[in-house]
Protein backbone atom coordinates (compact mmCIF):
# COMPACT_ATOMS: atom_id res chain seq x y z
CA UNK A 1 0.00 0.00 0.00
CA UNK A 2 1.21 3.79 -0.63
CA UNK A 3 1.88 5.85 2.02
CA UNK A 4 2.77 9.29 2.86
CA UNK A 5 6.17 8.61 3.71
CA UNK A 6 6.66 12.16 5.07
CA UNK A 7 4.72 11.00 8.06
CA UNK A 8 7.09 8.00 8.55
CA UNK A 9 8.62 8.23 12.21
CA UNK A 10 11.64 6.33 13.08
CA UNK A 11 12.80 5.57 16.67
CA UNK A 12 15.69 3.71 18.10
CA UNK A 13 13.73 0.30 19.49
CA UNK A 14 14.77 -0.91 22.74
CA UNK A 15 15.48 -4.67 23.51
CA UNK A 16 11.81 -5.17 24.83
CA UNK A 17 10.86 -4.99 21.24
CA UNK A 18 12.50 -8.07 20.26
CA UNK A 19 9.69 -10.70 19.93
CA UNK A 20 8.26 -8.11 17.69
CA UNK A 21 10.63 -8.00 15.28
CA UNK A 22 10.93 -11.67 15.55
CA UNK A 23 6.95 -11.55 14.51
CA UNK A 24 7.40 -9.34 11.64
CA UNK A 25 10.78 -11.34 10.34
CA UNK A 26 8.19 -14.25 10.10
CA UNK A 27 5.47 -12.63 8.31
CA UNK A 28 8.75 -11.77 6.17
CA UNK A 29 9.84 -15.63 5.96
CA UNK A 30 6.43 -16.00 5.09
CA UNK A 31 5.50 -13.69 2.82
CA UNK A 32 9.18 -15.19 0.75
CA UNK A 33 8.25 -18.55 1.09
CA UNK A 34 7.23 -19.22 -2.76
CA UNK A 35 10.61 -17.03 -3.65
CA UNK A 36 13.46 -19.54 -1.88
CA UNK A 37 13.43 -20.40 1.35
CA UNK A 38 17.31 -19.70 1.83
CA UNK A 39 15.89 -15.65 0.93
CA UNK A 40 16.57 -14.39 4.32
CA UNK A 41 18.56 -15.72 7.12
CA UNK A 42 16.60 -16.79 10.60
CA UNK A 43 17.63 -14.39 13.36
CA UNK A 44 17.26 -15.62 16.65
CA UNK A 45 16.35 -13.34 19.88
CA UNK A 46 20.10 -14.01 21.18
CA UNK A 47 21.23 -12.79 17.71
CA UNK A 48 18.85 -9.61 18.04
CA UNK A 49 19.79 -9.00 21.51
CA UNK A 50 23.38 -8.30 20.83
CA UNK A 51 22.43 -5.42 18.45
CA UNK A 52 20.84 -3.42 20.87
CA UNK A 53 24.48 -2.83 22.50
CA UNK A 54 26.19 0.30 21.75
CA UNK A 55 27.67 1.83 19.11
CA UNK A 56 24.83 -0.63 17.16
CA UNK A 57 21.50 0.72 16.21
CA UNK A 58 17.85 -0.92 16.01
CA UNK A 59 15.46 1.54 14.30
CA UNK A 60 11.94 1.14 13.24
CA UNK A 61 9.58 2.96 11.12
CA UNK A 62 6.16 3.63 12.50
CA UNK A 63 3.24 4.93 10.28
CA UNK A 64 0.12 5.83 12.04
CA UNK A 65 1.61 4.34 15.34
CA UNK A 66 2.50 1.14 14.15
CA UNK A 67 5.94 -0.45 13.42
CA UNK A 68 6.10 -0.73 9.67
CA UNK A 69 9.90 -1.86 9.24
CA UNK A 70 13.35 -1.86 10.65
CA UNK A 71 17.15 -2.26 10.34
CA UNK A 72 20.04 -3.30 12.54
CA UNK A 73 23.44 -1.56 12.12
CA UNK A 74 25.16 -3.65 14.32
CA UNK A 75 28.78 -3.02 15.20
CA UNK A 76 30.02 -6.63 15.35
CA UNK A 77 33.73 -5.74 16.76
CA UNK A 78 36.33 -8.67 16.55
CA UNK A 79 33.69 -11.08 16.04
CA UNK A 80 32.96 -13.79 14.03
CA UNK A 81 29.67 -11.93 13.08
CA UNK A 82 31.71 -8.95 11.23
CA UNK A 83 31.46 -9.31 8.22
CA UNK A 84 34.69 -6.94 7.54
CA UNK A 85 36.27 -10.61 7.94
CA UNK A 86 35.26 -10.83 4.43
CA UNK A 87 36.81 -8.06 2.41
CA UNK A 88 39.71 -7.98 1.03
CA UNK A 89 41.95 -4.80 1.99
CA UNK A 90 40.63 -3.81 5.73
CA UNK A 91 43.07 -3.63 8.09
CA UNK A 92 40.99 -2.77 11.32
CA UNK A 93 37.90 -5.02 11.15
CA UNK A 94 36.24 -2.57 14.34
CA UNK A 95 36.07 0.07 11.63
CA UNK A 96 33.63 -1.70 10.05
CA UNK A 97 29.49 -2.04 10.69
CA UNK A 98 27.27 -4.60 9.45
CA UNK A 99 24.28 -3.37 8.00
CA UNK A 100 22.53 -6.68 9.52
CA UNK A 101 19.09 -6.94 8.72
CA UNK A 102 16.52 -4.75 7.68
CA UNK A 103 12.56 -6.10 7.09
CA UNK A 104 9.73 -3.96 5.42
CA UNK A 105 6.51 -5.41 6.40
CA UNK A 106 4.66 -6.87 3.39
CA UNK A 107 1.94 -4.26 2.90
CA UNK A 108 4.65 -1.51 3.15
CA UNK A 109 6.66 -2.55 0.09
CA UNK A 110 7.56 -0.33 -2.37
CA UNK A 111 7.35 2.75 -0.45
CA UNK A 112 11.39 3.08 -0.42
CA UNK A 113 11.38 2.30 3.40
CA UNK A 114 14.46 -0.04 3.04
CA UNK A 115 16.52 2.62 1.56
CA UNK A 116 15.70 5.33 3.89
CA UNK A 117 16.58 3.23 6.70
CA UNK A 118 19.95 2.45 5.17
CA UNK A 119 20.45 5.76 4.99
CA UNK A 120 19.80 6.53 8.45
CA UNK A 121 21.90 3.92 9.38
CA UNK A 122 24.59 4.60 7.75
CA UNK A 123 24.23 8.37 9.48
CA UNK A 124 24.83 6.57 12.44
CA UNK A 125 27.83 4.86 11.86
CA UNK A 126 29.22 7.35 10.50
CA UNK A 127 28.77 9.68 13.76
CA UNK A 128 30.16 6.79 15.33
CA UNK A 129 33.12 6.99 13.81
CA UNK A 130 32.89 3.86 11.20
CA UNK A 131 34.99 4.18 8.13
CA UNK A 132 33.31 0.96 5.98
CA UNK A 133 29.84 -0.39 5.81
CA UNK A 134 29.19 -4.08 4.83
CA UNK A 135 26.14 -5.56 4.05
CA UNK A 136 25.08 -9.77 2.84
CA UNK A 137 22.31 -10.70 0.19
CA UNK A 138 20.79 -13.36 -0.63
CA UNK A 139 21.12 -14.03 -4.49
CA UNK A 140 17.27 -14.43 -4.42
CA UNK A 141 16.23 -11.02 -3.33
CA UNK A 142 17.09 -8.57 -5.99
CA UNK A 143 15.25 -6.12 -4.20
CA UNK A 144 17.66 -5.76 -1.31
CA UNK A 145 20.40 -5.69 -3.72
CA UNK A 146 18.73 -2.81 -5.90
CA UNK A 147 18.34 -1.01 -2.49
CA UNK A 148 22.22 -1.17 -1.37
CA UNK A 149 22.67 -0.26 -4.90
CA UNK A 150 20.42 2.64 -4.55
CA UNK A 151 22.49 3.57 -1.51
CA UNK A 152 26.19 2.91 -3.21
CA UNK A 153 27.08 0.16 -1.78
CA UNK A 154 29.19 -2.34 -4.15
CA UNK A 155 28.96 -6.24 -5.32
CA UNK A 156 32.44 -7.42 -3.28
CA UNK A 157 32.20 -10.82 -3.57
CA UNK A 158 30.09 -13.95 -3.49
CA UNK A 159 30.35 -16.29 -0.64
CA UNK A 160 29.07 -19.12 1.42
CA UNK A 161 28.17 -17.42 4.79
CA UNK A 162 25.52 -18.52 7.57
CA UNK A 163 26.00 -22.51 7.59
CA UNK A 164 26.41 -22.66 3.86
CA UNK A 165 24.37 -20.28 2.74
CA UNK A 166 25.14 -18.45 -0.36
CA UNK A 167 24.96 -14.31 -0.08
CA UNK A 168 26.66 -11.28 -1.80
CA UNK A 169 28.68 -9.34 0.13
CA UNK A 170 27.81 -5.38 -0.67
CA UNK A 171 30.32 -3.17 0.91
CA UNK A 172 30.59 0.82 0.92
CA UNK A 173 33.18 2.50 2.74
CA UNK A 174 31.85 6.15 4.13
Amino acid sequence: MKIDTSKVEYKKLGIDIIPILLAIQEEAFEHAKDVNPDFLRRNTYDTLAVCFEEPSLVLGAFYENEIIAFGILYAAGKTDENLAKDIDGVKDITENANVKLTIVRPNFRGNGLQASIITKLEEHAKACGFKYLSSTVSPFNPWSQANLKKCNFTVHKILKKYGGLERILFVKEI
